[in-house]
């Protein structure tokens, strides 16, 4: 008895650890650690902060562009050499050489002088631009639109994510519907057969009867691991979604059980969601960048002015170190460009053009869009009352055959029929109340409601 008790106690210590490291989802939690851990969200959020610095690398053309340089040489033979030999005037080379032969020994003198034999150089060079054709203010504006189309597309990105999350969540709860549906229908079958094998053994039915039974078990059974295979890897799938370690104790907290309100109050002006959203915005956001473009195409064509100083510091020419600094401006005019550039203006006119007839186009399918997904919310709406109407039906069907099976004036085969039928009517049931689970979503994300 002590070692029954002592098996009991560690039994029930084993499953209050296995409730207690149960881990249990909500809908709304999927969704939060979707966006806190998906992968496609994560990266979609550094292209937002990679469109960013992208926008500060444009702002600082904008500012002057300082240069610093250093130069340092030492030549085999010196650069500047000029000695009397070199002096054109015939008079003047012979008299240097008359006083070079009489005074230059003596003096300790070269008979050339030589510069630029070794030297270096220190300096440094600041450069403003002061007009670019308009490359700089429409660069930066670009690259604004760029910020936003980015964070437009993180946006998008994310309810994405959460419409894929909904979808993997239901999907795991309409497996768990359906298991729960067979196993019930196990427990029939099981019921059913200890009822043939002893009404078998007493004489009363034949060896089909039983058979079809046995049969009928087995399939269900193949069904039952079927199931329990696709709702492991639905659950798989939906942890690797939300970021987090697959569990086989993973539950889920909400059911398919519950009213469910009418849609109509969700309705939205189909052309009116179209506009709030951010597909909308996204289309716009092409359009400009168009433009921009073709302003700083022909920025290109247009006069550059840039203006300057520098500094240098070193001995480049003579042995004495010195100093010296200029300040310059710089005018660009290009001449030739025109002719190249008119064809690139036509050619952003022309994306332009472009962009906005895909503009007009998506816009259309996207109120299209809207509307059949209003359409397939109402359908769905409508069919959960058929679904249970036929839920209602199915098991009434499968109380007045059982009640005739049993009073003999049925076969075995009708009434599994009938059970048949029962969870065929429940499995429909469970599809349609996912399917309209799903189709909610959806609209709620089209119309942001």
């Amino acid at each position: 008895m002590k070692t029954k008790a002592l098996i009991f106690a560690l039994c029930c210590c084993l499953t209050c650890c296995a409730v207690a490291t149960a881990q249990t989802l909500s809908l709304g939690t999927c969704l939060s650690l979707a966006l806190e851990h998906n992968a496609a969200v994560r990266n979609a959020e550094l292209d937002v902060e990679m469109a960013k610095l992208v926008k500060k690398q444009a702002f600082t053309k904008y500012f002057p562009n300082v240069s610093g340089t250093f130069l340092a040489y030492d030549a085999l033979h010196p650069l500047v050499e000029y000695g009397i030999d070199d002096i054109q005037s015939a008079t003047i080379r012979e008299w240097l050489q008359y006083l070079y032969q009489r005074f230059g020994p003596t003096l300790d003198l070269s008979e050339s002088l030589t510069f630029a034999e070794k030297g270096l150089s220190v300096g440094a060079t600041l450069v403003q631009p002061v007009f670019m054709g308009g490359q700089i203010v429409y660069g930066n504006r670009l690259a604004k639109v760029g910020v936003e189309a980015a964070e437009l597309q993180c946006q998008l990105q994310q309810q994405e994510v959460l419409l894929m999350t909904e979808q993997s969540y239901w999907l795991v709860i309409s497996l768990q519907a359906k298991q729960a549906t067979v196993m019930t229908a196990l427990d029939f079958l099981d019921t059913l057969y200890r009822d043939v094998q002893g009404a078998l053994n007493a004489g009363l039915v034949n060896q089909n009867d039983l058979l079809k039974v046995s049969l009928k078990r087995t399939e269900m059974q193949s069904n039952l691991l079927r199931l329990n295979n696709g709702l492991q890897l639905a659950k798989r799938a939906l942890c690797q979604m939300v970021g987090i370690d697959y569990a086989e104790t993973l539950a889920l907290e909400d059911s398919l059980t519950g009213e469910v309100s009418d849609p109509a109050s969700l309705y939205c002006n189909p052309e009116a969601a179209v506009h709030a959203r951010k597909e909308s915005r996204l289309l716009a956001l092409q359009i400009e960048a168009a433009r921009l473009q073709q302003k700083m195409t022909l920025g290109e064509a247009l006069p550059h002015l840039m203006v300057g100083a520098g500094g240098a510091y070193g001995n480049m020419i003579l042995d004495d170190y010195s100093a010296n600094g200029l300040v310059f401006a710089s005018l660009q005019v290009p001449l030739t460009a025109w002719w190249e550039n008119a064809y690139k203006q036509k050619e952003y006119k022309l994306k332009q053009l472009s962009a906005r007839n895909t503009f007009q186009d998506l816009t259309e399918k996207m109120s299209l869009e809207t509307c059949q997904a209003w359409n397939n919310l109402q359908e769905h709406y409508t069919q959960l009352d058929l679904a249970a109407a036929m839920v209602a039906e199915a098991d009434a069907n499968l109380q007045t055959v059982r009640q005739n099976y049993q009073a003999g004036l049925l076969p075995i085969s009708d009434l599994l029929e009938a059970q048949t039928l029962y969870q065929q009517a429940l499995d429909q049931q469970t599809d349609m109340r996912i399917d309209y689970r799903i189709a909610l979503a959806r609209y709620l994300q089209l119309t942001h409601c």
